[in-house]
């Protein structure tokens, strides 16, 4: 079944600097599965498709269809190719595993002389559940992820099914990551990398930190400046500081530090 009457194209250029900044509630999110003959996207194909569009949290359009070959009755690839492309535009790309994904559908994307998709630009969930819930589960498998957390639906490995799990995944895991100060997309863009560090439990105190230029304290026990610095994007700016670069000196800061401030350039 393919469903498109609230599809919206807005750009084919999948995460820009306006998209990252805005509040994750408002960013477009196009979840994707695919089903496949084999693991090699050199020599195996799509055989079922399933792709959601998500936008202020609620479903607005999906793709739900078997894929044939050109003497099937079920639409070729090649003939999905321009629907999906507008489907997919303008919005950000969200799989469990989803490099696996994106290996197949842009071998079929460049097969009939469209751009690939950037896997660079797409949520994986598995990486963030790793972060974000893995204490809580045998695995991160996403069949082990919906039974634990008991969600609305269950992967059954057809392509729809998995894609409506894996949205509501990432329901789950925004909730988990607002604990941890991610609130907008480049906050969830870099999320993986950052929460890997020692004291990530902290980046929520950089949550008030506004995407300005400025001047950014941090503050320790008795509230003194133990660490300062000025920025064209002070949120980013101090948020980066748990990026694990110049650990020596910046990991004593980060152990002591209890608020940061805000001073406008």
């Amino acid at each position: 079944m393919l469903d498109f009457e609230q599809v919206f194209v807005v750009g084919w250029t999948v995460v820009d600097a306006d998209l990252l900044a805005l509040p994750l509630w408002r960013v477009p999110f196009c979840v994707i599965d695919v089903e496949t003959t084999g693991t090699d996207a050199g020599t195996d194909r799509i055989t079922e498709l399933g792709a959601i569009r998500v936008e202020g949290g609620e479903r607005v359009a999906s793709i739900d269809t078997l894929v044939g070959t050109l003497h099937c009755h079920e639409p070729s690839m090649d003939e999905l190719v321009p629907t999906l492309v507008e489907f997919v535009r303008g919005t950000v790309l969200v799989g469990h595993n989803v490099r696996f994904d994106l290996r197949f559908v842009n071998a079929a994307l460049e097969a009939a002389e469209h751009e690939p998709l950037d896997a660079a630009d797409a949520i994986d969930t598995v990486l963030l559940a790793r972060r974000l819930v893995s204490d809580d589960a045998d695995d991160c498998r996403l069949g082990t992820l919906a039974a634990r957390f008991d969600l609305p639906h269950r992967p059954t490995h057809r392509a729809h099914a998995d894609a409506a799990a894996t949205v509501d995944l990432l329901h789950l895991l925004l909730e988990r990551a607002s604990a941890y100060g991610v609130f907008t997309l480049d906050d969830l863009v870099e999320f993986p990398a950052l929460a890997t560090h020692r004291y990530a439990e902290k980046l929520k105190l950089t949550s008030s930190m506004p995407r300005r230029p400025g001047e950014y304290r941090c503050h320790g026990h008795r509230d003194e400046v133990i660490h300062h610095g000025t920025a064209d994007d002070v949120r980013r700016a101090v948020r980066h500081l748990f990026s694990g670069v110049d650990k020596r000196r910046l990991t004593p800061v980060l152990r002591d530090l209890r608020r940061v401030s805000y001073v406008p350039a």
